[in-house]
């Protein structure tokens, strides 16, 4: 096993399609790779993870050499669904956009290393976050720009309905030519945000995906859950942080101050470094909670029972929380998310 010192890294098969894609646009992809020490046969190793900084200098090579400024864009217009990617097929059998979003986030390190995407409520309905790992680099706008027009388009594709999001954000700076932009999104966009990410309405967000299936989800779950027990240490401070906050939520002191000694790290150093990686602690233990709380409520646990494995004092304390974060009560949300009889959802 990979100690934690080891780079931050994405799955092999994510990287072979990239450099799949960015060939049929005339990136000359077995020289960039020779670039940077990586080996193309490689990549059919399902195992293998590629550090995210190797990507990264591939993409900003690839741009230099093929002059395409938007190579991004095109690069997801031809992501497909993976056979074998288990957390995508949990994606494409979800129920609805919203709960696609919430899983996708929850196995996102079958794909990558690090805390990446992150669903936020809004007044309006339901966005989803993307930051990439590691100091800014040129290469994370088109990063950036494949996950949104991914999510734009998979979205349009698994619920079968025009989806048009209610705006896009992005942190890099507007290109000098936006129209592809404006073509693939339709929807208002803002660029130099403080944030990436994509945001939809209420009703948008409760649409019925297509291929939604509770026994085939259960399965790509339980699939996708092995895959991660299998992953190496990361280098992700998040990741290190998560796992500490998890162990000491029930009875334990999970305080900033006690997780920064755990982690012998100064509190003014693992905040800077939590920011580094687009975190920071408050929002790692609401992250935290807010998963857990899922997972304990369709374990059919009492409310009170919860409300003390998450560290909260007073069950109204998260009786609230919950609310904020799904929208309604946990008595509903566990009413809601009973087995159906026939062990499969309406779809």
């Amino acid at each position: 096993m990979a100690s934690s010192s080891s780079p931050a890294a994405l799955s092999s098969r994510l990287v072979r399609q990239a450099l799949n894609i960015a060939a049929e646009h005339g990136v000359p992809v077995e020289a960039l790779c020779r670039e940077v020490g990586l080996h193309p046969e490689e990549l059919d190793d399902p195992e293998l993870r590629i550090p995210y900084t190797v990507l990264d200098t591939v993409l900003e090579r690839a741009v230099e050499v093929t002059g395409d400024d938007n190579l991004g864009l095109h690069m997801a217009g031809r992501s497909e669904v993976d056979p074998d990617d288990a957390a995508g097929l949990v994606i494409l059998t979800s129920a609805t956009l919203k709960d696609s979003m919430v899983r996708g986030c929850r196995y996102q390190r079958v794909w990558g290393d690090g805390e990446r995407f992150k669903v936020e409520d809004t007044e309006r309905g339901v966005r989803m976050r993307f930051t990439p790992v590691g100091p800014w680099r040129p290469a994370h706008r088109h990063m950036a720009e494949v996950a949104l027009v991914q999510l734009a388009l998979g979205m349009r594709a698994f619920t079968g309905v025009d989806v048009r999001p209610l705006q896009v954000r992005f942190a890099h700076a507007a290109p000098a030519d936006i129209r592809e932009h404006e073509a693939l999104f339709a929807c208002p966009l803002t660029f130099g945000a403080p944030h990436n990410d994509i945001e939809f309405s209420h009703a948008d967000a409760e649409l019925p995906f297509v291929h939604a299936d509770e026994l085939l989800n259960a399965m790509f779950e339980k699939q996708a859950q092995r895959l991660i027990s299998r992953l190496p240490v990361t280098a992700s401070l998040t990741e290190r942080v998560r796992e500490q906050v998890r162990r000491t939520l029930s009875g334990g002191d999970f305080t900033f101050e006690a997780v920064a000694r755990t982690l012998h790290l100064p509190p003014r150093t693992l905040q800077r470094k939590l920011a580094e990686e687009g975190q920071s602690y408050a929002g790692i233990l609401e992250s935290v909670r807010r998963e857990l709380s899922e997972n304990y409520l369709r374990r059919r646990m009492s409310i009170a029972e919860v409300s003390f494995l998450l560290g909260y004092g007073e069950p109204a304390t998260f009786h609230r929380a919950f609310k904020r974060w799904w929208g309604m009560s946990p008595e509903a949300f566990r009413r809601a998310n009973s087995p159906s009889p026939s062990g499969r959802g309406s779809g």
